[in-house]
């Protein structure tokens, strides 16, 4: 599969969407924010991989990443109000595509956006969209820990729509993230009801160069990324598509080590 570029209209930017299409019709539509200062076609193993499940997956380029021609235009105030402003714009592209169910998906950075359109309560400019009720899944790989004022243990603790928290036991980043645990806020401050979290043995926070920054020496974790498209793609298919065959792959998983539901 490949990614295909479309350009939608943001208030007065454009901005480029990789599309990764299923073979056939798609089942249910995912919006995927990448991380700080990456770019959609740095994660082509993971956007391919939801595709080859059956989704309909769509990827804005946002102008933090170094990919970005306009990037020197945008500040650091910036970069959030336009993030926001970009998966509500790509939710809206994927709702016009004729697809059953939306989810919101996002690794590290982008997965703080999944979340605030699961109901997460983040702190946002004024006017700008964050909780979307059309979401019915959210998706956060690596998600960042409480991180004041942008968000804290209580404003993990609105997200409403079903999730899954996906991290690794060698998933740190010296001097942000020192304990792959902080991760788990995601996972554990919301109420229970359709909550999962996925802890793979081994997996770093680019699954070894496979997604975010592929200049990476690795060695690629190939066979825990596999799991994590596998068991994400099922969350967004049971609720999303109401595929009852992945819900009940869902609750097979229960008895394994690396996999918790509350």
């Amino acid at each position: 599969m490949s990614l295909d570029i479309v350009e939608i209209a943001v208030g007065d930017r454009s901005v480029g969407l990789a599309v990764a299409r299923p073979t056939g019709p798609a089942k249910a539509a995912v919006a995927f924010s990448h991380g700080a200062f990456s770019a959609p076609g740095k994660y082509a193993a993971l956007l391919d991989g939801w595709a080859a499940a059956g989704l309909l997956v769509a990827a804005p380029l946002h102008v933090d990443s170094t990919d970005h021609p306009r990037r020197e235009a945008f500040d650091q105030a910036a970069v959030w109000r336009t993030r926001l402003e970009d998966q509500a714009a790509t939710l809206d592209w994927l709702a016009g595509q004729g697809t059953p169910g939306l989810a919101a998906a996002g690794h590290s950075f982008g997965a703080l956006l999944a979340l605030a359109a699961g109901g997460a309560g983040v702190l946002a400019p004024p006017g700008a969209p964050t909780l979307d009720p059309r979401v019915k899944a959210v998706v956060a790989l690596s998600p960042p820990p409480a991180t004041p004022p942008l968000i804290s243990a209580e404003g993990f603790a609105s997200t409403a729509a079903p999730l899954l928290v996906q991290t690794g036991d060698a998933d740190v980043l010296p001097g942000f993230v020192d304990d792959w645990r902080m991760r788990l806020i995601a996972f554990e401050a919301p109420s229970p009801g359709d909550r999962h979290a996925l802890v793979l043995p081994g997996v770093d926070h680019y699954f070894g160069g496979l997604i975010c920054r592929p200049e990476l020496p690795g060695p690629a974790q190939a066979e825990r990324l596999a799991q994590a498209v596998a068991i994400s793609a099922d969350l967004v298919l049971a609720h999303a598509a109401g595929d009852a065959s992945a819900a009940a792959r869902i609750a097979a998983r229960s008895s394994q080590p690396s996999f918790t539901t509350r």
